[in-house]
């Protein structure tokens, strides 16, 4: 018992370590200057044009993420995942911070030309790869983002991986319309963003 309380400890441990090389990949993703990710691309365009950080709206976004899923989900459902729900407004706070830390510690990220840009979305790219991977192999939680969509696919009745499809088109469109919106023209929405949403 002991020894199987110890081993959950550690997967924790991992999962949360993960979420911080995903934040530390998405700064570096952003930093390029040519996108985000799908996923944080409405929070970063939203902190464009407003006081707070991008990871202050991610906290603030998957906060709604949260309170969604309480629409979409069956008595029985938060039930069985009441401890994976209750776990997600910790996650979604780390995850916030996270990024803003990460976006303060890369500040000196300031590629000079188009080919250290790309450079730069290819390094992030590999470090959000490596942080999900971590975040599969703890496989005791999920950030917002992704139980939400989990959520929404289940009850859909859809397959996760064209919900996901659909979920980060939809993010793109959002964060192209505040864009075009707030700023006059599309901003924090670009060829990395792609980039991201393809070899990751």
């Amino acid at each position: 018992m002991q020894a199987t309380k110890k081993y959950l400890t550690r997967r924790y441990i991992l999962f949360f370590i993960s979420v911080f090389i995903n934040a530390y990949g998405i700064a570096f993703i952003t930093r390029a200057l040519l996108g985000t990710s799908p996923i944080t691309s409405v929070n970063y365009v939203l902190s464009m044009f407003t006081p707070l950080t991008m990871g202050q709206w991610t906290i603030i976004v998957n906060c709604l993420f949260i309170l969604s899923d309480l629409l979409l989900m069956t008595r029985e459902q938060l039930k069985s995942e009441l401890r994976m729900y209750l776990l997600q407004l910790p996650i979604t706070l780390c995850f916030g911070t996270f990024i803003d830390i990460s976006m303060a510690s890369l500040s000196w990220l300031v590629p000079e030309n188009y080919f250290f840009q790309l450079l730069s979305v290819f390094a992030g790219c590999v470090i959000l790869a490596a942080g999900i991977t971590l975040e599969v192999k703890a496989d005791v939680a999920m950030v917002a983002g992704e139980f939400f969509v989990r959520v929404l696919a289940r009850r859909i009745k859809g397959d996760f991986g064209y919900v996901k499809l659909g979920f980060d088109i939809a993010n793109v469109l959002v964060a192209c319309g505040f864009s075009w919106v707030f700023l006059g023209n599309i901003s924090g929405v670009r060829e990395g963003t792609v980039a991201a949403a393809l070899l990751v």
